[in-house]
């Protein structure tokens, strides 16, 4: 995944400082395990668990890269040297706690309680992005092992589906391993992804591939701005309750609608007749019917004068 191609001298340089980084995470993750978290993880929509014994200091580098690139970022300080039994109701309670859309970036053993998670806690989880987790496995620099997660389990390996109920999974590792195995961190079905750059911490360390795996992710998921607090989003049920309330049958009203209705005058009960009201506003047809009042007391003036000549004469 890297954009330039890989020298001997980088390789060299390469597994120093993997060892350099693993020696050192793990000093200080002994003395610095404790790290307040806010109350409400909802706000954040990246969670980083870390590795086999590191503390969340350690990934501070990988939260300044997706702070950059708009992310919301926060790492979950599990609890280093515990068992798997004790760490996952942990895990299951900030899952619980965080937004529906949350993007998990596990490193290395810290992918391995991603499929051992019970499914409340998982339907929380959009995206997984598993960094050198050794999904067949593993012995720390080829001695050290853990009990049901020794090579080749059985175990593990009758958990490998649960990945696939997530909505986005991708398992990225590097192209050569010197704590695990490189065998060991391939989920196979074709879907693994290599860095160019070797070492399993370096994935978090190295800028190369910091910059690398912003980049990845942003191409499959985007981040998504921070929603006001007065922001309300209609769920399809109070949708559906909404519709529901305004299909209401004929001939039904509301108490406050019949109420409104008998209070309010009616409308039609001081205006005069249309008929009228045009009649007496026509100043025209007005005078048309006085003059022809007027004419017609004339003419029956006329003839009643010439009646009264007949008789005298």
């Amino acid at each position: 995944m890297a954009s330039k191609p890989f020298q001997v001298g980088d390789y060299k340089m390469s597994m120093l400082l993997e060892f350099w980084e693993f020696v050192t995470g793990l000093l200080f993750g002994l003395f610095n395990q404790k790290k307040s978290l806010p109350s409400d993880l909802s706000s954040r929509d990246v969670m980083i668990l870390p590795g086999m014994g590191m503390s969340s200091g350690f990934y501070s580098k990988l939260e300044k890269y997706l702070s950059k690139a708009g992310y919301r970022p926060i790492t979950i300080p599990l609890p280093a040297w515990k068992s798997e039994k004790e760490i996952l109701p942990i895990l299951a309670n900030y899952l619980n706690r965080s937004a529906p859309y949350t993007i998990v970036i596990a490193h290395n053993t810290a992918g391995l309680l991603m499929s051992a998670l019970p499914d409340s806690s998982r339907r929380n989880v959009d995206t997984l992005i598993t960094l050198g987790t050794p999904f067949h496995g593993y012995k720390v620099l080829g001695f050290l092992q853990e009990q049901g997660r020794e090579p080749q389990s059985s175990r593990l390996s009758a958990r490998h589906p649960a990945y696939l109920f997530f909505n986005r999974f991708q398992p990225l590792s590097p192209i050569q391993e010197f704590i695990f195995k490189s065998t060991d961190t391939a989920y196979g079905q074709g879907r693994d992804q290599w860095f160019d750059i070797p070492g399993n911490y370096n994935l978090v360390r190295r800028s190369e591939n910091l910059r690398t795996l912003v980049e990845f992710l942003f191409s499959i998921r985007p981040p998504i701005p921070k929603m006001p607090k007065d922001t309300t989003i209609l769920t399809n049920d109070v949708k559906l309750a909404s519709a529901k309330s305004a299909e209401k049958p004929t001939g039904i009203t509301d108490s406050k609608s019949s109420s409104n209705s008998k209070s309010k005058p009616k409308a039609n009960a001081n205006k005069p007749n249309s008929k009228n009201a045009k009649s007496n506003h026509n100043p025209i047809k007005s005078s048309k019917d006085s003059g022809k009042k007027l004419s017609s007391k004339k003419s029956s003036n006329s003839k009643n004068s010439k009646q009264a000549k007949k008789k005298k004469k």
